[in-house]
């Protein structure tokens, strides 16, 4: 069974593995626009070249997409996973990372005080950094 710790960990993982994907997709594209008719590497280079590296480039570029379309089907199975934890504990982990809410929006939504939120947050990642350390 998998602890808050590790989907947590692995929630975390998977975020930063799609925004490095979409980073990587975003400057190959430049990079591709670059190569293009009237970009400053293309009139550097032969037409053939600039076909060749066209063509590599196109090939990166699908390859990044379809990493970053696992990674996306992958966090959206994490999120399906994790809702179904319950406990107060998971909720305000869910709702705090996944959700993007404030502490002050978790406590609206739940119905307890921000200090208590506040502090229960505090604890969990007291014990999350001392579980991942």
């Amino acid at each position: 069974m998998i602890t808050i710790y590790e989907w947590l960990r692995l929630y975390n993982d998977t975020m930063t593995d799609i925004d490095i994907l979409e980073l990587e997709v975003e400057c190959k594209e430049k990079e591709l626009s670059r190569w293009l008719d009237g970009g400053d590497l293309e009139k550097t280079q032969t037409f053939l070249t600039s076909l060749e590296k066209q063509g590599e480039i196109k090939e990166v570029i699908n390859n990044l997409k379809t990493k970053l379309e696992e990674k996306q089907s992958h966090r959206e199975r994490i999120v399906t996973l994790i809702e179904r934890f319950e406990g107060l504990d998971n909720r305000i982990l869910i709702m705090r990372y996944v959700d993007e809410l404030s502490l002050s929006e978790i406590a609206q939504l739940t119905k307890y005080s921000y200090s208590y939120i506040k502090s229960r947050h505090a604890a969990l990642m007291r014990m999350i950094k001392f579980k991942l350390d």
